[in-house]
Formats: structure tokens, C-alpha cells, sequence
């Protein structure tokens, strides 16, 4: 369990515990005890895919139940009186790169969090902007939109270009998400990882910090590791044993 100094300095907001964050929390916790069930090729109530495909459909409601435990005021529910606020505006989540989820946000879209409900939005990879002698823009082309959303999905067919990606994201206030090893230490904030067969995750506290969003202290708690470092920063991550 992390100490209290370092909760300080992850900036983790202490809320106050109410019987639906508690729902939440166990319900997210039984989503963890799921996903080491599926990989390890116990019988769960998913449809007869793949491997890939139950890994991502678990991975993609994963995504979905990190924005109950990320507060920032993009993430917050609108106030129905504040200037240029659309209480209808949705949490927009994207996935940049060779998509490998397939339909695995189909049950996830259109489904209301935190009051507002969610939207998916699908970008090409950097690499497919190449020009013909293999140049690639500095920026995506698509930039502008991107910052729009609230989460950002990296594919790892992105993974030789996430420092370009990440960097003109830094203080959007983005949860950015990867799956991809190194992703932390360019900068990302949350990264999937499979350990002994099991999914799990890893966080960046400090992305998180210059990105001006707050983790919740139980999601923290859940991380395999805990890094707090950025790609223009020295090493200094530690591995999260849980409280044990």
C-alpha cells in the first residue's frame, strides 16, 4: 500500500467512500479476478473467441472502469448551468493505431459513466502518414481531435512512434494507455501488462501528475507497479506488492 508521503506527491484525491463507490470497487475487482480466470483457460461468461479477442474485450472494460477512478474536471460531470458546457457531451475514448479490439467496445459504447455517456473514436496509426520517401509528420494529423479525448488508447503498432504521440499530449488532461512495454517511461500514463497469465496494469504517476488528473488511491492499490518517472525525467519506479 503506498505510504502517505507518496500520496502527496501521486496526488491522489482522498474521496469520500459512499456505498456506490464501494460497489464499483468490488465490482472492478471481481473484473481483475475475471481476467486471471480467462487467461488462465477457466470457463467465464464470454463469448467462444479467440484468446486475443476475450484478452481485449477484458482490457476494453478495463479502460471503461479506469474513468471511474481518474478525476479531473474533463472527466467530471458537467454543470448544467456553466458556460459552454454541453451536459450531453460524451467521454470520448480513443484508440490510435491498428485497432485490436474488434468489436470488444460494442457492449461499452453508448453506456452512461459518470453520468455522461461514452464515445468511441478510431484514428490511423503514424505510420499510414508516411509520405513516399518514409517521412512522417511531426504531429498527427489529426491532433486536434485527439486531444479532445478524455482516454487515449496507443495500439502497440505504435510503439516505435509513442514518444511523437504522447508528446504534444502531456497537460491535457488524457488518460493515456498502452500496451506496450517502455510505454511508462515515454511518458504514458497507464500501461497493460500479463504477468503469470494474468492482466494487470502498471501506472505512471508522474504522466498522471503533469497531465493534471488524479488517481484514485484504489486504483493505485491494484497497480503491478508504480512508476515515477517520465521520458524527461530519471529513474524512479517501484513494484506495488498490494499492501502485503
Amino acid at each position: 500500500m503506498p505510504r502517505a508521503g507518496n500520496e502527496t506527491i501521486c496526488h491522489v484525491s482522498r474521496d469520500k467512500m459512499t456505498d456506490e463507490n464501494a460497489m464499483r470497487i468490488g465490482a472492478f475487482i471481481l473484473l481483475l479476478l475475471t481476467a486471471c480466470l480467462v487467461l488462465c483457460g477457466t470457463p467465464v461468461a464470454v463469448r467462444a473467441d479467440s484468446t486475443a479477442t476475450q484478452e481485449y474485450r477484458l482490457k476494453a472494460a478495463f479502460l471503461y472502469n479506469f474513468i471511474l477512478f481518474v478525476d479531473s474536471e474533463r472527466l467530471d460531470a458537467p454543470e448544467k448551468n456553466a458556460k459552454n458546457n454541453d451536459p450531453n457531451r460524451p467521454i470520448l475514448v480513443g484508440i490510435l493505431g491498428k485497432d485490436p479490439f474488434g468489436d470488444a467496445f460494442d457492449p461499452l459504447e453508448n453506456r452512461e459513466v459518470r453520468n455522461r455517456r461514452v464515445a468511441i473514436q478510431r484514428f490511423r496509426g503514424f505510420g499510414e502518414y508516411a509520405d513516399e520517401e518514409g517521412r512522417l509528420p511531426e504531429q498527427h494529423p489529426h491532433l486536434e481531435r485527439i486531444q479532445h479525448c478524455h482516454v487515449l488508447f496507443i495500439c502497440p503498432s505504435e510503439r516505435q512512434h509513442i514518444v511523437r504521440i504522447l508528446r504534444p499530449l502531456g497537460g491535457r488532461s488524457l488518460l493515456t494507455v498502452g500496451d506496450t512495454p517502455g510505454f511508462l517511461e515515454a511518458g504514458g500514463i497507464v500501461n497493460f501488462v500479463i504477468e503469470d497469465k494474468k492482466i494487470g496494469f502498471e501506472i505512471n504517476t508522474m504522466a498522471a501528475q503533469r497531465a493534471r488528473l488524479q488517481i484514485r488511491s484504489q486504483l493505485l492499490r491494484l497497480a503491478k507497479r508504480i512508476v515515477k518517472t517520465d521520458a524527461f525525467q530519471g529513474p524512479n519506479d517501484e513494484r506495488n506488492d498490494g499492501g502485503k
